[in-house]
């Protein structure tokens, strides 16, 4: 049953996932809180959703790897007034190529973008959302998080956290009236493939979804309080196979096929 979620704190909202579930909470009657690095985009989306869909949008810009963005963005989640009663913790990047070639500065903060920034802003929304015994907190991962894959090892075992982190929450939130749910997408066309520096045209088109209905799909599952929403018929039959195969298999299978992908 769809909730009447009153405002919403979306991060990476500026561009793919996060600009959709904002776009579309919008078209529910949602207010936003759109939080990105790149305020230029964030005014074009408020203007976007204030012109065609009538909502109040709060622009936060703030760079979530810098300890000033967060603590801005954790302060805002925390605000008594002009409560947020939705987060989505969309913002986050991948890194792919053999692991010891990759710079290490950017695992780290891989690491701190995808688990760090997600945690943190999930306590400060659970605090107060606790308080009022209502909310919704909303993950963003990947199915990634399913399997070891060979050439992206620090992004899936960032997904493989914020997977187990989200179901563990999902259970604690209950008892306060919290939805907390993670949204598990395969491969979506958005900048995620650029930043990654992924090669696109290996990947199969029947394995590329289509972001918007990946976006409603992550809103249902928060509305629904689902722990885990996979998405696709394909994504989640791999999700069962590679539970089924033995973990050999299954890592040589994912890099076989990670290794066409990579850029170095």
């Amino acid at each position: 049953m769809a909730q009447q979620w009153e405002r919403a704190l979306v991060t990476g909202a500026s561009s793919g996932i996060g600009r959709s579930i904002a776009t579309q909470l919008a078209a529910r009657g949602t207010d936003l809180v759109v939080v990105a690095r790149r305020r230029s985009m964030l005014e074009d989306l408020a203007r976007s959703l204030e012109t065609e869909h009538g909502a109040k949008v709060e622009i936060l810009a703030a760079d979530l790897l810098a300890d000033e963005g967060l603590d801005a963005v954790e302060a805002r989640l925390r605000a008594a007034e002009r409560p947020i009663d939705l987060l989505v913790n969309n913002a986050g990047f991948g890194t792919f190529g053999s692991f010891h070639k990759l710079p290490i500065g950017r695992e780290t903060d891989e690491i701190r973008l995808n688990v760090l920034t997600p945690v943190r802003l999930a306590h400060a929304a659970l605090g107060a959302m606790a308080e009022r015994k209502r909310g919704g907190i909303l993950n963003v991962s990947s199915t990634a998080g399913f399997q070891p894959m060979p050439f992206s090892a620090t992004y899936c075992s960032t997904k493989s956290f914020l997977n187990t982190f989200s179901q563990a929450l999902h259970e604690e939130a209950k008892a306060v009236g919290v939805h907390v749910s993670a949204l598990c997408p395969g491969y979506v066309r958005t900048e995620f493939q650029d930043v990654a520096e992924v090669s696109a045209s290996a990947i199969p088109k029947f394995a590329w979804l289509d972001v918007e209905k990946v976006a409603a799909l992550g809103i249902a599952a928060v509305d629904e309080n689902r722990a885990l929403a996979i998405t696709g018929g394909l994504y989640k039959f791999g999700v069962v196979l590679n539970r089924l195969l033995p973990r050999p298999t299954v890592r040589r299978m994912t890099a076989k096929g990670a290794a066409r992908r990579v850029t170095r």
